[in-house]
Protein backbone atom coordinates (compact mmCIF):
# COMPACT_ATOMS: atom_id res chain seq x y z
CA UNK A 1 0.00 0.00 0.00
CA UNK A 2 2.65 2.24 0.52
CA UNK A 3 4.72 1.73 -2.01
CA UNK A 4 1.38 2.36 -4.03
CA UNK A 5 0.80 5.53 -2.63
CA UNK A 6 4.35 6.46 -3.71
CA UNK A 7 4.41 5.10 -7.04
CA UNK A 8 1.26 7.42 -7.36
CA UNK A 9 2.98 10.37 -5.97
CA UNK A 10 5.60 9.74 -8.06
CA UNK A 11 3.44 9.53 -11.09
CA UNK A 12 1.73 12.87 -10.82
CA UNK A 13 5.11 14.17 -9.94
CA UNK A 14 6.19 13.47 -13.28
CA UNK A 15 3.46 13.94 -15.36
CA UNK A 16 3.50 16.78 -17.54
CA UNK A 17 2.06 19.58 -16.43
CA UNK A 18 -1.59 20.17 -19.01
CA UNK A 19 -2.17 24.25 -18.71
CA UNK A 20 -5.71 25.13 -17.62
CA UNK A 21 -6.94 26.15 -21.41
CA UNK A 22 -7.55 30.20 -20.85
CA UNK A 23 -6.33 33.26 -23.22
CA UNK A 24 -3.54 34.46 -22.48
CA UNK A 25 -3.94 37.88 -19.68
CA UNK A 26 -1.94 40.15 -22.26
CA UNK A 27 -4.39 39.52 -25.23
CA UNK A 28 -7.70 39.90 -22.95
CA UNK A 29 -6.36 43.50 -21.79
CA UNK A 30 -5.15 44.04 -25.59
CA UNK A 31 -9.01 43.31 -26.53
CA UNK A 32 -10.10 45.21 -23.71
CA UNK A 33 -8.54 48.57 -24.85
CA UNK A 34 -9.31 47.67 -28.42
CA UNK A 35 -12.79 47.39 -27.15
CA UNK A 36 -12.58 51.17 -25.07
CA UNK A 37 -10.69 52.83 -28.17
CA UNK A 38 -13.80 51.38 -30.68
CA UNK A 39 -16.62 52.87 -28.20
CA UNK A 40 -14.14 56.07 -27.85
CA UNK A 41 -14.69 56.30 -31.64
CA UNK A 42 -18.30 56.39 -31.83
CA UNK A 43 -18.35 58.55 -29.05
CA UNK A 44 -16.55 60.99 -31.12
CA UNK A 45 -18.19 60.55 -34.02
CA UNK A 46 -21.59 61.86 -32.39
CA UNK A 47 -20.70 64.46 -30.53
CA UNK A 48 -19.04 65.60 -34.70
CA UNK A 49 -22.33 65.55 -35.54
CA UNK A 50 -23.72 67.23 -32.71
CA UNK A 51 -20.86 69.46 -33.39
CA UNK A 52 -22.65 70.09 -36.67
CA UNK A 53 -26.15 69.95 -35.89
CA UNK A 54 -25.06 72.80 -32.64
CA UNK A 55 -23.81 74.76 -36.24
CA UNK A 56 -27.04 74.64 -38.31
CA UNK A 57 -28.90 75.33 -35.04
CA UNK A 58 -26.92 78.64 -34.44
CA UNK A 59 -27.23 79.77 -37.98
CA UNK A 60 -30.45 79.01 -38.39
CA UNK A 61 -31.21 81.28 -34.91
CA UNK A 62 -29.16 84.38 -36.26
CA UNK A 63 -31.20 84.23 -39.79
CA UNK A 64 -34.53 84.31 -38.06
CA UNK A 65 -33.22 87.41 -35.98
CA UNK A 66 -32.15 88.66 -39.26
CA UNK A 67 -35.46 88.05 -40.75
CA UNK A 68 -33.62 85.85 -43.83
CA UNK A 69 -35.96 83.21 -43.09
CA UNK A 70 -35.58 81.23 -46.87
CA UNK A 71 -31.80 81.10 -45.17
CA UNK A 72 -33.35 79.91 -41.53
CA UNK A 73 -35.38 77.42 -43.08
CA UNK A 74 -32.37 76.00 -45.10
CA UNK A 75 -30.68 75.43 -41.72
CA UNK A 76 -33.28 73.54 -40.00
CA UNK A 77 -33.19 71.50 -42.82
CA UNK A 78 -29.77 70.69 -42.87
CA UNK A 79 -30.16 70.06 -39.25
CA UNK A 80 -32.80 67.55 -39.41
CA UNK A 81 -30.65 66.12 -42.47
CA UNK A 82 -27.77 65.63 -40.37
CA UNK A 83 -25.60 67.88 -43.03
CA UNK A 84 -25.77 68.24 -46.56
CA UNK A 85 -24.82 65.76 -49.35
CA UNK A 86 -21.15 65.70 -49.03
CA UNK A 87 -21.93 64.66 -44.86
CA UNK A 88 -24.27 62.47 -46.57
CA UNK A 89 -21.89 61.26 -48.74
CA UNK A 90 -19.49 60.21 -45.66
CA UNK A 91 -22.27 58.49 -43.89
CA UNK A 92 -22.85 56.40 -47.25
CA UNK A 93 -19.26 55.10 -47.09
CA UNK A 94 -19.19 54.44 -43.82
CA UNK A 95 -22.52 52.18 -44.30
CA UNK A 96 -21.38 50.65 -47.36
CA UNK A 97 -18.24 50.14 -44.87
CA UNK A 98 -20.82 48.02 -42.54
CA UNK A 99 -20.68 51.20 -39.49
CA UNK A 100 -24.21 51.67 -38.37
CA UNK A 101 -24.00 53.94 -35.71
CA UNK A 102 -27.28 52.97 -34.55
CA UNK A 103 -27.95 49.68 -35.65
CA UNK A 104 -30.42 48.72 -33.15
CA UNK A 105 -32.50 52.04 -33.69
CA UNK A 106 -32.15 51.59 -37.16
CA UNK A 107 -34.31 47.80 -36.95
CA UNK A 108 -36.47 49.06 -35.04
CA UNK A 109 -37.21 52.34 -37.46
CA UNK A 110 -36.20 54.62 -35.10
CA UNK A 111 -33.05 56.13 -36.69
CA UNK A 112 -32.61 56.34 -40.90
CA UNK A 113 -29.61 54.38 -41.71
CA UNK A 114 -26.22 56.35 -40.61
CA UNK A 115 -28.17 58.90 -38.96
CA UNK A 116 -26.37 59.11 -35.50
CA UNK A 117 -28.09 61.85 -33.61
CA UNK A 118 -31.75 62.83 -35.20
CA UNK A 119 -34.58 60.34 -35.32
CA UNK A 120 -36.82 59.31 -38.29
CA UNK A 121 -39.58 61.43 -36.36
CA UNK A 122 -37.01 64.35 -35.93
CA UNK A 123 -35.67 64.37 -39.53
CA UNK A 124 -39.39 64.80 -40.38
CA UNK A 125 -40.48 67.44 -38.11
CA UNK A 126 -37.68 69.45 -39.12
CA UNK A 127 -38.27 69.05 -42.55
CA UNK A 128 -42.00 70.10 -41.88
CA UNK A 129 -40.94 73.01 -39.95
CA UNK A 130 -38.54 74.26 -42.72
CA UNK A 131 -41.23 73.88 -45.29
CA UNK A 132 -43.74 75.80 -43.09
CA UNK A 133 -41.19 78.37 -42.16
CA UNK A 134 -40.29 78.76 -45.89
CA UNK A 135 -44.31 79.63 -47.13
CA UNK A 136 -45.39 81.13 -44.01
CA UNK A 137 -46.55 84.83 -44.79
CA UNK A 138 -47.08 86.30 -40.82
CA UNK A 139 -44.94 86.57 -38.10
CA UNK A 140 -46.51 84.23 -35.62
CA UNK A 141 -46.62 81.15 -37.94
CA UNK A 142 -42.97 81.97 -38.54
CA UNK A 143 -42.45 82.18 -34.47
CA UNK A 144 -44.25 78.85 -33.90
CA UNK A 145 -42.03 77.62 -36.64
CA UNK A 146 -39.34 78.58 -35.06
CA UNK A 147 -40.28 77.47 -31.58
CA UNK A 148 -41.02 73.57 -32.83
CA UNK A 149 -37.70 73.70 -34.10
CA UNK A 150 -36.15 75.28 -31.27
CA UNK A 151 -37.82 72.57 -28.82
CA UNK A 152 -36.77 69.76 -30.71
CA UNK A 153 -33.11 70.81 -31.50
CA UNK A 154 -32.31 71.80 -27.86
CA UNK A 155 -33.73 68.02 -26.99
CA UNK A 156 -31.55 66.69 -29.15
CA UNK A 157 -28.17 68.80 -28.34
CA UNK A 158 -28.49 67.75 -24.52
Amino acid sequence: MKFTLIVIAAALLLAPAVPVQETPPAMVATYDSLADAILAVKQTEANLVRSLLDGHYHAARVYMEREEYERAAAEIALFSNEGDNAFGGVRKRLLEGGHHHNAEGEAKGVFEPGFVIVPREGKRLGLEIAATLRRSTDDREREMAWNSFDEMATDLLR
